[in-house]
């Protein structure tokens, strides 16, 4: 089977346990996916393996622990991850929770993995123009890696009350600001022991015309 057979969700399940099983020689167990992928419950990760299990990519063996077994097309480095993945677009942030917790998610978006290399990739969807001047519009989609810490200068994505806003860092006289790029906006000033919370730097940007 292709992988466009799966759901972005599956494909994003599928490409976690070969990624995992790469480095460690061995499948995750299904509380490791649920951690590493932001579910809430073990529950719904057992549910996508048994829709995965039924699409012939991987084969479950009841009572193990780490009873996932992928099947010989993943084994052989065909199901094309290295290509495209699915990475969370997040739509508004729950209070409390990390940026690509499920609650946050509103879909999947497929990345040419030539071009944005790595991981810990998410996407955000913009709205409003307080970017305008770096060329970021009004519904334009931006890429982002985790990072949890600034450094002067870059553009990062961070939460603020529960908002996620894509705003330059900047260190100043000893305070924060987060600065637009568009003149009609002024810098938020933030002190330095604030809980500012720095989800991720930009890199990238992808517009539908």
């Amino acid at each position: 089977m292709a992988p466009y057979e799966l759901t972005p969700e599956q494909h994003r399940v599928v490409a976690y346990i070969l990624k995992y099983r790469s480095e460690n020689g061995f499948p995750p167990t299904v509380r490791e996916i649920a951690s590493a992928l932001g579910y809430k419950s073990p529950n719904n990760v057992r549910q996508h393996l048994r829709l995965i299990e039924q699409k012939g990519f991987i084969r479950l063996l009841p009572g193990k622990a780490r009873g996932i077994e992928v099947s010989a097309t993943l084994a052989a480095g065909e199901f094309g991850e290295e290509e495209e993945e699915g990475v969370p677009l997040i739509g508004s942030v729950a209070a409390g929770k990390p940026i690509t917790a499920i609650e946050n998610v509103e879909g999947y978006v497929t990345l040419d993995r030539s071009i944005f290399r790595g991981d810990g990739l998410f996407a955000l969807r913009i709205r409003g123009d307080s970017m305008t001047g770096m060329g970021i519009l009004n519904g334009d989609i931006v890429v982002v890696k985790k990072k949890s810490q600034a450094e002067h200068g870059e553009v990062v994505v961070v939460v603020i009350d529960g908002d996620a806003t894509l705003k330059r860092f900047i260190k100043e006289s000893g305070m924060v600001k987060l600065r637009a790029e568009n003149p009609a906006y002024e810098d938020i000033v933030l002190d330095p022991n604030s809980s500012l919370q720095v989800a991720g730097k930009l890199v990238g940007v992808i517009r539908k015309y």
